[in-house]
């Protein structure tokens, strides 16, 4: 009897097939015979089980995470040889990871397709395509037909020239500038505009009609404006929501003051004697959420302590059904970006009535959690009461009074952080023998004037108060879910799956050459995870495999199913602490309201039946900030650093493809690209196996993970693009020692669209 082949090298010979794989090619593979073979289904059958394989008996089994015979794909441009490429879509996402497959559109006679032979698609397209790999990490595509045309607008600069007036896309994978044919009069050079396609062609020929203009791409705000009309995010609120927010007054117990609602005192609880604080950027306009704790004093409870969340009342002041409540349901939430805020409530509430402010009466809604010694929750109750913030502060004040450490008998401000401090010890025991997913993403900061000009780009540091308030919200918000489900009321879970089996394998392949090993029979819970990280923490690859890992993920998501969230470790979760800027926090109030008798403005039966519908609506809307957030982010970046053309930066190489090697740079996270066109004159090959670009005459290897000097070549903000070229290939493994052909150092500005030459400057802008 022959041995039967592991796990590994099954999924290692399915992976290197280009053609159908059933149970027969893998037993005349392995040469298995008789009974072996019985032994061999058997095996199949639990790989198929555990997610390891997938398939059918028509087209065969694949590896889970390669893609499907038949897929639906997006079109996302073109590569340097100028064919069409696309990426798969899978549950609703594109993958756009740097070590995703490659699609490659080829038209049906086999020849790659350059805008031949119908079904036509385009960058932006999403059609059914039927895939057929020609490598590991690469796919040809024949499209069988087109399901979804490119966005419907356009987005773009005005220039004009002596042909006309002209659109120039602010989007990469826009090919093509298009001929305004219809609206550009009165428009001045550098006006923003949104424009939808007058005519069919694909090419310089294409035409379109400006329907709004929408700011100066001189402005130094332009890149939040491209952000915002690039995602339809909702500026002005309707003229009846703001008249409610204006008409609405401040719930007060002070009968004798002037403009105000009068506040139900025996409604509530009045926690106006506890001091609570608030901690935030120190930025912050809206304040959500306050703190406060106290040593227990119940003898059951020895070295525990009471901890007080108190989250601002907006269900107090948006209502079901009103002008403000629709216009809150359909942003979602609040956007955060580098020079502003789109608000999901008017000013009047978000930054003002709703907001704790210190040494304001504030109504709220609260919990009031018992801890013990092992920081873990003995009981908890809500209450809706009013509360007075007795301090104001930032994360960076409040770790300064941490830091000073103070003791058990301080007094005033530092006895309130000191118990706040000792409490948060004991909850972070209790967060540690929980093991939830531990990934610190760096987040960079934008700093900038008044005018609107960048000052600084960075990566602050993440401080144990942040840490605090994240776990003082996250006991709140279990607290609001436990309470729900035990009275079973409907409400809005958040809930984050566990890694689908297809990322993991795509995981497990992507970090082997980089050294570290997932094996994929292991349990899947999140320390299995934080294993990997804390392995890798110690070398050069960390923030490779720390974002490949946090790509792993799935996207965490609000649903009235609950299914618990894998990446905090919790059974049961729900979004409770933040009510001003998500509207699915503000429909958990209402639930709590409802469930405990504390109001008649709780959630209504109609909003229950529409509980889907708001949870699908509200996770869409939080894509879509999540995107213009990033984008406005990358642009600024590239504006910052077109000031610096020609300056030389250190980075590690986060990807390679067939268009080059993606960067990341260590000071500021930014990404860019060094095109392939720059290596040199040699043709180089991807090796998926090695996550690395090889020469084909000089062998020089470019692998993920690398660390790189490069210099800053081009930089289009408008894009949010930057081109870099690579020093020497001398401190590089297995480089051969060459020089680099360089080309021009460009800066392409808001202001024009001319490259600009520039000598090498002598200092990085501080």
């Amino acid at each position: 009897m022959a041995d039967l082949p592991s796990r590994d090298d099954i999924l290692k010979f399915i992976a290197e097939q280009t053609g159908k794989v059933g149970k027969r090619e893998i037993a005349r593979a392995f040469r298995l015979n008789g009974s072996d073979r019985i032994a061999l289904k058997r095996l199949l059958r639990e790989m198929a089980a555990e997610g390891l394989l997938e398939g059918a008996r028509k087209s065969g089994m694949r590896v889970q995470g390669d893609l499907p015979n038949v897929c639906v794909i997006r079109v996302t441009g073109r590569d340097a040889e100028n064919h069409l490429v696309a990426r798969a879509i899978r549950e609703g996402d594109v993958m756009d990871a740097p070590d995703a497959p490659l699609i490659t559109i080829v038209e049906p006679g086999g020849r790659v397709r350059v805008n031949r032979s119908a079904p036509l698609v385009s960058p932006g397209d999403t059609a059914l395509a039927r895939l057929a790999r020609i490598h590991k990490n690469q796919y040809e595509a024949r499209i069988i037909r087109k399901l979804g045309g490119a966005q419907p607008h356009i987005i773009g600069v005005i220039r004009h020239r002596p042909d006309g007036v002209w659109v120039v896309p602010v989007d990469r994978q826009e090919r093509y500038e298009y001929r305004a044919r219809e609206g550009a009069d009165g428009l001045e050079e550098d006006a923003l505009v949104k424009a939808e396609k007058t005519s069919a062609a694909r090419n310089a020929n294409a035409t379109v009609k400006i329907v709004e203009a929408f700011g100066s791409a001189a402005s130094p705000h332009a890149f939040s404006l491209i952000a915002i009309a690039e995602q339809n995010l909702p500026i002005d609120f309707p003229e009846a929501a703001i008249l409610e927010a204006n008409e609405t007054k401040p719930l007060t117990i002070d009968t004798d003051a002037i403009d105000t609602d009068a506040i139900d005192i025996s409604a509530r609880t009045d926690l106006r004697d506890i001091a609570f604080v608030t901690i935030d950027p120190a930025d912050a306009r809206d304040h959500d959420d306050a703190v406060y704790a106290e040593p227990d004093t119940d003898p059951d409870n020895a070295d525990g302590y009471i901890v007080w969340v108190a989250i601002a009342d907006v269900a107090a002041y948006v209502t079901p059904d009103t002008a403000m409540d629709k216009e809150a349901r359909k942003r979602g939430n609040s956007v955060y970006m580098p020079d502003r805020v789109v608000p999901m409530l008017p000013e009047r509430l978000s930054n003002d009535l709703c907001s704790l402010r210190e040494q304001e009466d504030r109504p709220c809604m609260a919990v009031r959690m018992q801890i013990d010694a092992q920081g873990k929750k003995r009981a908890h109750k809500f209450v809706r009461g009013l509360m007075r913030s007795a301090a104001k502060l930032s994360y960076q004040e409040a770790q300064g009074i941490f830091d000073a450490q103070p003791g058990a008998g301080s007094t005033g401000l530092d006895g309130i952080l000191g118990a706040l401090w000792q409490a948060y010890l004991l909850m972070a025991q209790a967060r540690d023998a929980r093991a939830p997913l531990i990934i610190d993403k760096p987040e960079r900061r934008i700093d900038m004037n008044e005018q609107g000009a960048i000052t600084r780009i960075y990566i602050p540091p993440r401080l144990e108060a942040h840490r605090l308030i994240e776990e003082m919200m996250i006991a709140a918000n279990v607290c609001a879910a436990q309470t729900l489900e035990k009275a079973q009321v409907p409400l809005l879970f958040r809930v984050h799956d566990a890694p689908a089996p297809e990322r993991l394998t795509a995981l497990a392949d992507f970090i082997r050459p980089l050294g570290t090993r997932l094996d994929l029979g292991q349990p899947v819970v999140p320390a299995l995870f934080n294993r990997i990280m804390v392995k890798a923490r110690e070398g050069e690859h960390y923030p490779t495999i720390s974002e490949a890992v946090l790509r792993t993920q799935s996207q965490a998501v609000y649903t009235p199913e609950n299914i618990g969230h894998f990446g905090l470790n919790l059974g049961r979760y729900a979004h409770f602490t933040s009510p001003i800027r998500r509207y699915a926090d503000l429909i958990v109030h209402r639930a709590l309201i409802r469930a405990l008798k504390l109001g008649n403005d709780g959630l209504t039966d109609a909003e229950i039946e529409k509980l889907p519908a708001i949870a699908e609506a509200v996770s869409a809307t939080e894509r879509r900030a999540m995107i213009a957030e990033r984008t406005a982010t990358d642009r600024y970046l590239s504006a910052f650093m077109s000031d610096q053309i020609g300056e030389c930066f250190r980075g590690q190489i986060s990807g390679v493809s067939r268009a080059g090697l993606f960067i990341k740079l260590d000071d500021t996270g930014a990404d860019g690209l060094v095109p392939i066109s720059r290596l040199g004159a040699e043709r180089f090959f991807v090796d998926d196996d090695k996550l690395s670009l090889i020469g084909g005459t000089t062998g020089t290897v470019f692998r993920i993970g690398q660390l790189v000097e490069i210099r800053l070549m081009e930089a289009t903000p408008l894009q949010g693009g930057l081109l870099f070229s690579l020093e020497d290939y001398a401190s590089f493994p297995n480089a051969k020692g060459r020089k680099i052909r360089r080309g021009p150092a460009t800066s392409k500005r808001p202001h024009t669209s001319k490259r600009r030459k520039t000598s090498r400057k002598t200092g990085r802008r501080k």
